[in-house]
């Protein structure tokens, strides 16, 4: 058993896709045995966002609620310890204490690198989980920092490798994908294929749990430079495939954070879009949200195509928990994920729709292969022990 501070996103932005990133590591970690602290703090003023006046704070007093309200609906006993850095006002535990709990913890695992605090120095091993490859080692987040770490992971698991143009400054990363407690998904039943209902010579796959989904936010915090080179967004990909649904007869629906200004013209081009808070209010919405999807169709950040990083995401790999097949733009993951059943990979507008039309022709064998993919590479149960033997 190890004690291990998680450090995280949870209370500062507690929307459902973004608490579940950051609490199937908490879950999965408590599941094993080991004792668990979760650890956040402000890294910049009025960094809070509260789901229900849907503003900006200075202090996540909603966030606290519903994050400790998440652990107590899981039984776990997990401390959730909030520091604002530039007012020193805290949560969970006093100063003496938070030392303390460093001190002696064996593991401090920061995930996403949002978080700064000097005191993090106090823990004998320290290691860093890159979710965003590219924007990570530019300085976007957490690049300063580096060298406080032991050990340093990334989603973007080609790094290193030959055809991946994300620079290592000089760090070397080690690959790792996101885990996911696959009790937490409705494993979904062999279903019987609908049929694509006929609409004036194309159709439209009709009825609940018919559309491929996909949960994204537009454009995020916006494009980088860096020596030259531009490095996009969500955004660019999915403009690329504005024309997807004139090609094939799936139904395809976005639910959207952001994009407000494009909303229309992909309505207009025959894409469903919906508002990305409408399913993201509470854990379980988007829990329900997902499993009654057919599947999911996305694209990927226009920077992680453009390196060939190698990233998957930490929103498919529910799809595949909850038995749900997902179709997804390669950033060179079929690089080390096996592809074609269950999770398939597409580079142009043509593969996207032969990626769709595979799925739809053998549905409920993508259904058993998704789930097994989930088992056999993302549960957590062989993700974690992996990323505390090399921490540790």
């Amino acid at each position: 058993m190890a004690r291990i501070v998680v450090c995280g996103y949870m209370v500062r932005h507690p929307v459902a896709g973004n608490l579940l990133a950051y609490f199937h590591y908490v879950l999965g970690f408590c599941r094993l045995g080991h004792e668990v602290a979760y650890l956040e703090e402000s890294g910049w003023p009025y960094s809070c966002y509260d789901p229900v006046s849907r503003d900006w704070q200075d202090f996540p007093h909603t966030g606290l609620r519903i994050v400790r309200q998440l652990m107590n609906e899981h039984g776990l006993h997990v401390p959730v310890c909030y520091v604002n850095r530039d007012t020193g006002e805290m949560d969970g535990a006093g100063r003496d204490d938070l030392k303390q709990m460093l001190r002696e913890a064996d593991l401090l695992l920061n995930v996403g690198g949002v978080c700064w605090l000097p005191e993090f120095g106090l823990c004998r091993r320290r290691a860093l989980i890159d979710l965003d490859p590219l924007f990570t080692q530019v300085e976007h987040f957490g690049a300063r920092v580096l060298p406080d770490y032991h050990t340093h992971f990334s989603y973007g698991a080609n790094i290193g490798r030959p055809g991946c143009t994300i620079p290592t400054r000089g760090v070397c990363w080690l690959p790792t994908v996101p885990p996911v407690v696959p009790e937490l998904w409705r494993k979904r039943d062999d279903p019987p294929h609908p049929p694509l209902s006929p609409r004036g010579g194309e159709g439209r796959v009709r009825g609940t749990g018919e559309a491929f989904t996909t949960v994204a936010n537009w454009s995020a915090y916006g494009a980088v430079t860096y020596e030259g080179e531009h490095y996009g967004q969500k955004d660019e990909e999915f403009l690329r495939l504005l024309d997807l649904p004139r090609r094939t007869p799936q139904q395809l629906e976005l639910a959207l954070a952001g994009g407000h200004e494009v909303r229309e013209r992909l309505r207009a081009a025959g894409w469903s879009v919906r508002d990305a808070a409408e399913v993201s209010d509470c854990v379980a919405s988007y829990v329900a949200y997902i499993s009654g999807s057919r599947g999911e169709f996305s694209a990927a950040k226009h920077a992680y195509v453009k390196t060939r990083s190698g990233w998957f995401s930490d929103r498919s790999v529910c799809y595949l928990a909850a038995g749900l097949p997902v179709i997804l733009q390669d950033t060179g993951f079929r690089d080390w994920l096996p592809v074609g059943r269950g999770v398939l990979a597409f580079s142009s507008m043509e593969e996207a729709v032969a990626s769709i039309a595979k799925v739809n022709a053998d549905y409920p064998a993508h259904c058993r292969a998704a789930r097994e993919l989930a088992e056999r590479v993302f549960d957590y149960r062989t993700v974690l022990p992996r990323l505390l033997e090399r921490s540790l």
